[in-house]
């Protein structure tokens, strides 16, 4: 595989006390964690914007730890409802692969938090993620759950930079037999993108060559060690 990005994901020890308590104080101290990596590739020359966008990544235990952090033009949150087409929003995206595995889970999050889950082998054999267990993922949107745009009546309000963070237990890879990350090996990307934008993007972590954006390339993914 050409151009494989290569991932170690650590392992942390979190407050899980204070998850349950504060969940803005608890994505706030993950900040500490480790130095933020990059979403910077922008593989298709006719959507050359690029935001700002880095993320953390970490596990503990059962349970997987992801924050994105967000500086764009425009944020757009519409959906509400898990199970909704959160990629034509202000998104941000998660592929990963089990190894030895041909099929991929993509868990997809708009900027409000809603979340889209999904397993298959290539993108037209997709099976959905039950709401039952993406009910399990704790997400952390810094702009709250309500939709958002900063598009109002023709006027453009300074679009503030914003995080979402994601809290997965191992149970959502539901078709794993997975107790702990500890680890584990897989394949995968992660993305950032916006189809409803005023000028859409589409970002990838590691490069993909294809004529027209597809995340949908388990052949373009790259290597995600769990320590």
């Amino acid at each position: 595989m050409d151009n494989c990005s290569k991932l170690i994901i650590p392992e942390v020890d979190v407050d899980f006390d204070l998850l349950k308590e504060n969940e803005a104080q608890f994505s706030m101290e993950f900040d500490q964690i480790g130095r933020p990596a990059s979403i910077q590739n922008a593989p298709w020359s006719e959507f050359p914007d690029k935001p700002d966008v880095q993320f953390r990544i970490a596990w503990c235990q059962d349970t997987f730890l992801l924050k994105y952090y967000v500086r764009e033009r425009e944020i757009l949150g519409t959906y509400t409802q898990d199970g909704s087409d959160v990629f034509e929003d202000s998104c941000v995206e998660l592929f990963l692969s089990p190894e030895g595995k041909e099929s991929y889970y993509n868990f997809e999050f708009n900027c409000i938090g809603c979340a889209l889950g999904q397993l298959g082998s290539q993108r037209d054999d997709r099976v959905p993620v039950e709401n039952t267990l993406l009910d399990q993922i704790i997400r952390i949107p810094s702009l709250g759950r309500s939709p958002y745009h900063n598009y109002h009546e023709g006027l453009v309000v300074e679009a503030p930079s914003w995080s979402l963070m994601v809290v997965i237990p191992v149970s959502v890879f539901f078709r794993e037999s997975y107790t702990s990350f500890s680890g584990l090996k897989m394949r995968g990307n992660l993305y950032k993108c916006g189809d409803q934008l005023e000028t859409p993007h589409y970002l990838c972590w590691n490069p993909i060559e294809s004529e027209a954006p597809d995340f949908h390339r388990p052949e373009h993914f790259g290597e995600l060690w769990f320590s």
